[in-house]
């Protein structure tokens, strides 16, 4: 289990998701999204051969997770959320490196990613990685919010 330096006081561990982290990630998710994934997404996300699901702890707690599935030599990032309190402590950066040398480890070769375009922090994070506006699809939210299609090639 990797130990990952988040900052001199801050200590994470990045780390495979268990069925019993589900209900600490769902009320994470419910707080931070207006169409939150359900307690039965997550359980499924655990069953996909093609998901990589991680959680992001800190003294024993969940402070984050990411999942992205992987398809042939790319992968599609579906969810990635801090929980609030522990949010612009670079925690996103942290994460968004983990996930990237991990999909360079098993020879991913593209990463996609959706976001809604009033997401300002999403999209600064993911355009400081090199992720790049390939589409928007208008209205694609519940709430009329459209979604940014975002590209990388690692």
């Amino acid at each position: 289990m990797p130990i990952v330096n988040l900052q001199k006081d801050i200590e994470i561990e990045i780390r495979r998701v268990r069925i019993d982290d589900i209900s600490a990630i769902a009320a994470i998710e419910k707080n931070s999204y207006p169409d939150p994934w359900s307690v039965k997404m997550f359980e499924r996300e655990l069953q996909l051969e093609f998901s990589n699901f991680f959680a992001v702890i800190k003294d024993r707690e969940i402070i984050g997770y990411v999942c992205f599935w992987t398809v042939s030599d790319e992968a599609q990032i579906t969810n990635i959320t801090v929980k609030e309190k522990f949010r612009r402590k670079g925690l996103g950066s942290r994460i968004m490196k983990y996930i990237i040398n991990f999909a360079k480890a098993i020879e991913i070769k593209k990463m996609f990613l959706e976001v809604r375009a009033s997401n300002y922090p999403a999209l600064k994070l993911y355009e400081k990685f090199g992720f790049q506006e390939i589409d928007v699809r208008k209205r694609y939210y519940s709430n009329s919010d459209d979604a940014v299609i975002m590209s990388k090639i690692l």
